[in-house]
């Protein structure tokens, strides 16, 4: 381990050990999913599409990943006091249902539970568990410290008044800028990971890797770990599988926050797979740009717009990799060079340990939905090479079903996954 990274893991462990002697709110009594299953189920027809649509609205189910094709299976979570008749009905239609997990709880506990370990590990790494806010925004600032390259940036602050940083990474002025968003949903942990990760190869290895050397000196890199970090604070401290953001909500006092990546501005916008339901984990909002870290994001693109050449959003989980447009299926201009850096992209990340990306356009590959960031930077920033990436696992995998919750251990590998394929992208 070089200087640098030993000292951003020891600023690291004093900040852990901080927090931990802080006395506890009742506010961070955490949600219980004891008893929640996860289902499977792979819809073969278009009756068997509307259906599982109607079931999932029916049931209120929490869609961890739908199916994006005939064949390939959607993942559900499905509350106790109605897991067993939405199950029956499913299987009635003749779509075949596996239980994946008869207890989230215990996916959740057990997660908690390989946290600790490594979090009280002697080998100190930014990688080998999931980083707190503070712990992120700790060590982006210990990178801007250490590298003459590396500037500690913020773009505006959360709902709750949390800042939203990020750095820019650049060797020299007026680049092509490579802007990156991640963390937006709040539960998709890897996500803050492997941008974390990006960051400290660009930093790290500016001096000694030739590949690095390059990329810091043709582009400008904005990235942003957590755009999200009120919805990222309440999944480490209440709940485990918070997606939204925590703004309060002129439609419903009970029901809290906005879908961020249903909240930008896009043809169609809060139709689809969007919802105008605030208790629906897909809200789109009051309007579009009604959250405040949706509106940051968007100035921040906006004061640079004619210098970004690419712009990815993070997420997780399914192994996609997709561009515009997602709110319909028509083709945009450069489609043929969108998919043919995706195919470099994947082809990269397959290299590393024979994991499988699909790619294409976000309506195909994934489904149609509305209001994403990539929508918006494609049609309204400008910007021609947009891309979302999904991070692992996905339904190929005996891991899948823990969804949201890929185990630390497998941190640093998908993270060098990630890496790869986007140095291939922007090469």
């Amino acid at each position: 381990m070089t200087y640098a990274k030993l000292r951003i893991a020891a600023a690291l462990l004093f900040s852990l050990a901080l927090s931990s002697a802080l006395p506890q709110s009742k506010a961070t009594l955490r949600v219980d999913y004891t008893g929640h299953r996860l289902v499977s189920l792979a819809p073969t027809t278009e009756a068997h599409f509307r259906l599982l649509l109607a079931l999932e609205e029916r049931f209120k189910a929490d869609v961890w990943q739908e199916p994006n094709g005939f064949g390939a299976p959607a993942l559900l979570r499905l509350r106790p006091e109605v897991a067993d008749d939405f199950v029956n009905i499913a299987s009635r239609s003749g779509m075949n249902v596996t239980t994946t997990s008869s207890n989230v709880q215990e996916l959740i506990d057990n997660e908690r539970k390989d946290m600790r370990f490594t979090t009280y590990s002697t080998e100190k790494s930014l990688f080998d568990r999931y980083l707190k806010y503070e712990e992120l925004m700790g060590a982006l600032k210990d990178y801007a410290k250490i590298y003459d390259h590396v500037t500690y940036t913020s773009i505006g602050r959360s709902f709750e008044g949390r800042e939203l940083f990020g750095v820019h990474i650049k060797a020299k002025e007026n680049l092509p800028i490579v802007f990156m968003e991640c963390g937006i949903h709040a539960r998709e942990w890897i996500a803050p990971s492997a941008c974390l990760y990006f960051i400290d190869q660009l930093a790290a290895k500016y001096e000694n890797d030739t590949m690095v050397r390059r990329l810091v000196e043709k582009y400008e890199w904005r990235i942003h770990p957590v755009v999200n970090p009120d919805g990222y604070v309440y999944s480490h401290t209440t709940d485990r599988l918070w997606r939204k953001t925590r703004s309060k909500n002129q439609f419903s006092t009970e029901c809290v926050g906005t879908d961020g990546n249903r909240n930008f501005y896009t043809k169609n916008f809060c139709s689809k797979t969007s919802s105008t339901d605030p208790c629906k984990d897909t809200f789109c909002g009051a309007s579009p740009f009604s959250e405040p870290e949706v509106r940051a994001i968007r100035d921040a693109v906006l004061n640079v717009r004619d210098r970004i050449e690419f712009f990815f959003s993070v997420h997780s989980f399914g192994q996609l990799w997709m561009f515009p447009h997602g709110y319909d299926l028509t083709r945009v201009p450069n489609y043929d060079e969108l998919m043919s850096i995706s195919l470099k992209a994947t082809e990269a990340i397959r290299k590393v340990r024979n994991t499988q990306f699909d790619f294409g356009p976000t309506g195909y590959t994934l489904y149609e939905v509305t209001g994403r960031s990539t929508d918006w930077a494609y049609d309204h920033a400008g910007v021609r090479k947009v891309f979302t990436v999904e991070l692992e696992p996905s339904w190929r995998v005996p891991d899948w079903r823990k969804g949201f919750m890929l185990p630390a251990r497998e941190i640093p590998m998908a993270v060098k996954e990630a890496w790869e394929g986007l140095k291939a992208a922007v090469e």
